[in-house]
C-alpha cells in the first residue's frame, strides 16, 4: 500500500493509480490535509466510505481552521439520499456555510457518473466511473487539473441549492 502522505501537493508530479475504495479515502484525506485554498468535489451520492468517515471530515476541519478562507464547493446529484442515509459531511457543512457549500447538480448533467475531487487546482481524484472505485490522481498537474476544473465551473454554475443540504446539527 502506498503511503500518500509522502506526496506532496504542487511537487509530486507522478500519476498514481487506485483500485479500492480505501486507497482513495486515504489519498482523499491526505489531499484534503494539505488543501490551503480550494477544494471541490463532484459525487453523485458522497461515497460513505471516502467522505463520510471521521479521517475525512477531520480532514476538512483542519483545512478550514488552518487556513485563510478556504473555499469548499460540492456538487451532488441525490441530497435527499445522501440525507436519507445520515451523512456527517452534510451535517458539517451546514454547520460552516461561509466556507462550505453544497448543490445539487442541474438536469443536463443527470448523466455525469464520474466522482472528482480537486485540491487547490492542482492536485485531482479522478474516478470515470464513480460507482467502482479504480481512479487516477496527481498531486501536481496544474494542465489537467484546469481541464476538470473547468468541467466543475460549468456544472457549478448550472447546480442548485437544495434544502436537504442545508441542515444544522443539533
Amino acid at each position: 500500500m502506498t503511503n500518500f502522505n509522502d506526496y506532496k501537493i504542487g511537487v509530486d508530479n507522478n500519476l498514481l493509480e487506485l483500485g479500492n475504495s480505501d486507497e482513495n479515502r486515504q489519498l482523499a484525506t491526505a489531499m484534503v490535509l494539505q488543501s490551503r485554498y480550494t477544494l471541490e468535489i463532484i459525487s453523485r451520492l458522497l461515497e460513505p466510505v471516502i467522505f463520510n468517515t471521521t479521517e475525512f471530515i477531520d480532514a476538512l476541519r483542519l483545512m478550514i481552521t488552518g487556513n485563510r478562507q478556504p473555499k469548499i464547493r460540492i456538487i451532488v446529484f441525490d441530497p435527499e439520499t445522501i440525507v436519507r442515509n445520515g451523512h456527517r459531511l452534510v451535517d458539517f457543512a451546514g454547520s460552516l456555510t461561509s466556507f462550505i457549500e453544497m448543490r445539487k447538480a442541474g438536469r443536463e448533467f443527470h448523466g455525469y457518473n464520474e466522482c472528482l475531487l480537486l485540491a487547490d487546482n492542482t492536485a485531482y481524484i479522478h474516478r470515470e466511473n464513480g460507482e467502482r472505485f479504480e481512479a487516477t490522481a496527481n498531486f501536481n498537474d496544474k494542465r489537467q487539473s484546469k481541464f476538470y476544473l473547468d468541467d466543475f465551473e460549468n456544472m457549478w454554475a448550472a447546480a442548485l441549492p437544495d434544502p436537504n443540504l442545508r441542515r444544522f446539527s443539533i
